[in-house]
C-alpha cells in the first residue's frame, strides 16, 4: 500500500493496555482520527500482530503475563513487524524505565496521565515519519531493481552487439580481397551478409535507444486517432520481402475502418517487433497471420505463426530482461529479446495488456489490446 492509499484510509493504531478505563480514554482521544485495534495484554497483542500490520503501536508496560518491555523486544525481533513504531504509554516515570523503553526499540515514551493534545501531536508526527520512511524504502527497492535491470540490459547489449559488428568487419575484409579478383557472385554474397548484419545492429540499437528513453520517461506519449488497418498493412509490407525470401506468407485478417486512439510511434514499434519475431521464428514455407478485431471494450491484435514455438519453461520469461533469453531464428537470425520488453512497456503505457500462448514446435500467438 503506498502513501496515497494509506492517507485515503485511516491509519491503524494497535492499543495495548490491560485497564478498560485507559482504553476508553485513548479511544475518546484518538478514535475519531484513526482506526483503533485493541489488545488487553501482551500475549493478545502478539497474536494480533501475527496476521496484522498496524501503522503504530501504543503499548503499556505494566500488564499481567508479558510486560510491555518484553512485548516490544519480541516485536523488534520479528522481521515483518520490526519497523512498526512503538510508543510506550505508561504510568512508570522512573528514568531507568524510560531508558529501558528506548533500549527496547520504542520511538517515544509518554507518561500517564497524558495531555490529549500532546499525544495527538506525537502520534501523528511518528506516523508521518513512518510513511516517509516507507516511501524511501519503496523508492530504494525500486532503484535497486532498476539498477539490476540496467546491468542485465547492458550485459546483453555488450554481448550481442559483438556478433553483427564482427560479421560486418569480417565480411568487409573478405569483400575488399575479392574486389581485385572481380568475383561478382562472391562480392554480392558478402555484401548481402554485411547488409543483413548492419540491419541487425541497427534494429538492436533502435530498441536500445527506445528502451532507454522509456525507462527515463523522456519518451513522449502522443495519442492520436489512427486507422489500425492501414497501420498494420504498412508494417506488414516492411516484412513481405524478408518473408518471401524464406518462403513465408504473411496473411492479414483485419476488420475495415478500425480506429484507435494510441501513440503511432509506440504501436508501430510493437507491430514491427511482433511481426519481425513471427517471421524470424517461422520455418521455410510457413505462415504468419495478423488479425485485429473489436472485443469487449477493446481491440485485440494477434500475431500468429506456425514456427518453432517457445519451450514451456521460457514462456513466463519472454517479457523479462534476462541474459540468454533470446534464441536464433530459423535462418540463424540473431536477437536479444529486447523487442518484446519494449512491446510490454509500450502496451502497458497506453493501458493495454500483452500476452503469449505457445507450444514448442507448433508456433506462437502474441496478443495485445488497445482500449477503445
Amino acid at each position: 500500500m503506498n502513501h496515497t492509499d494509506k492517507k485515503a484510509a485511516k491509519d491503524v493504531i494497535l492499543v495495548v493496555d490491560d485497564q478498560p478505563n485507559n482504553l476508553k480514554v485513548i479511544a475518546s482521544v484518538l478514535g475519531g482520527d484513526y482506526s483503533l485495534s485493541i489488545a488487553n495484554n501482551g500475549a493478545s497483542a502478539l497474536k494480533i500482530l501475527e496476521n496484522n500490520t498496524p501503522d503504530l503501536i501504543l503499548l503499556d508496560i505494566m500488564m499481567p503475563g508479558l510486560d510491555g518491555f518484553e512485548v516490544c523486544r519480541r516485536i523488534k525481533e520479528t522481521e515483518r513487524i520490526r519497523d512498526i513504531p512503538v510508543i510506550f504509554l505508561t504510568a512508570k516515570t522512573d528514568i531507568e524505565d524510560v531508558v529501558n523503553g528506548f533500549n527496547c526499540g520504542a520511538v517515544d515514551y509518554i507518561t500517564k496521565p497524558f495531555n490529549s493534545t500532546e499525544i495527538k501531536v506525537r502520534v501523528q508526527n511518528h506516523l508521518n515519519l513512518k510513511h516517509a520512511l516507507d516511501e524511501l524504502k519503496a523508492t530504494n527497492a525500486k532503484l535497486i531493481k532498476l539498477n539490476a535491470t540496467k546491468d542485465k540490459f547492458f550485459s546483453i547489449i555488450a554481448h550481442d552487439l559483438r556478433s553483427p559488428f564482427n560479421s560486418i568487419l569480417g565480411f568487409s575484409e573478405l569483400l575488399s580481397n575479392q574486389i581485385n579478383g572481380k568475383d561478382l557472385d562472391t562480392i554480392e554474397e558478402y555484401a548481402g551478409f554485411i547488409k543483413q548484419s548492419s540491419k541487425q545492429a541497427m534494429n538492436l540499437l533502435t530498441n536500445l535507444l527506445e528502451w532507454a528513453r522509456s525507462q527515463t520517461d523522456t519518451i513522449e506519449f502522443n495519442p492520436q486517432k489512427l486507422n489500425l488497418e492501414i497501420l498494420i498493412e504498412e508494417t506488414c509490407q516492411i516484412f513481405d520481402r524478408i518473408a518471401l525470401q524464406k518462403g513465408i506468407k504473411i496473411e492479414r485478417s483485419l476488420h475495415k475502418n478500425l480506429e484507435v486512439i494510441v501513440d503511432s510511434h509506440m504501436i508501430s514499434t510493437v507491430l514491427r517487433n511482433l511481426i519481425s519475431n513471427a517471421v524470424k521464428f517461422t520455418r521455410q514455407g510457413g505462415e504468419v497471420s495478423i488479425s485485429a478485431e473489436k472485443e469487449e471494450g477493446e481491440i485485440v491484435v494477434r500475431v500468429c505463426d506456425n514456427g518453432v514455438g517457445i519451450p514451456a519453461g521460457r514462456i513466463g520469461r519472454v517479457f523479462e530482461i534476462e541474459k540468454g533469453n533470446s534464441t536464433p531464428g530459423t535462418a540463424n537470425e540473431e536477437g536479444t529479446g529486447l523487442g518484446l520488453i519494449l512491446c510490454k512497456t509500450f502496451v502497458e503505457r497506453w493501458g493495454g495488456w500483452i500476452k503469449v500462448e505457445s507450444e514448442e514446435h507448433k508456433g506462437s500467438v502474441f496478443s495485445f489490446s488497445i482500449p477503445l
